[in-house]
């Protein structure tokens, strides 16, 4: 599989955004993103400065996207946080998804980040990143407060 790697640039957000948007409207998500937002979802991940994004590519077309962020702490421990990781319906199951987090692992440990973390959400997600050497933390509880219902 001849695959390329690197980082994001502004030119890929529409296509990365068609991406994002085709992922999240099967199932379990089954939601329906317009390209605004999903522009939008990518712009803001990728506005802070400790935010990085990369894509990988197949015959010089994009058919994934890993984005997120490092954050930092003491005693110089940092995490890369997922945010967004879409790989095109075309192309999942096929391995890209797992090499572009071998890809960004890479670069992750070049730069001395100590951990990749995301939240996931549906069995097939979480069965895909356990696949992936990723396990179940148990650092903390994801909790929500519904401002709507306030």
């Amino acid at each position: 599989m001849d695959l390329n790697f690197r980082k994001i640039k502004n030119e890929d957000y529409p296509v990365c955004a068609e991406i994002l948007m085709a992922a999240y409207k099967g199932a379990p998500w089954n939601n329906t993103w317009t390209k605004k937002e999903a522009l939008l979802r990518i712009e803001a991940t990728m506005s802070g400065f400790n935010s990085r994004g990369y894509v990988v590519e197949k015959n010089d077309e994009i058919i994934g996207m890993c984005l997120g962020r490092i954050d930092y702490y003491f005693s110089e421990w940092s995490q890369f946080c997922i945010d967004e990781f879409n790989v095109a319906s075309t192309h999942q199951g096929s391995g890209v998804g797992k090499n572009l987090l071998k890809f960004i692992s890479n670069v992750m440990k070049s730069n001395k980040i100590n951990r990749i973390f995301l939240i996931t959400g549906g069995e097939q997600a979480a069965k895909f990143y356990k696949n992936s050497g990723f396990v179940k933390s148990n650092d903390g509880i994801m909790m929500a407060y519904d401002l709507q219902n306030d």
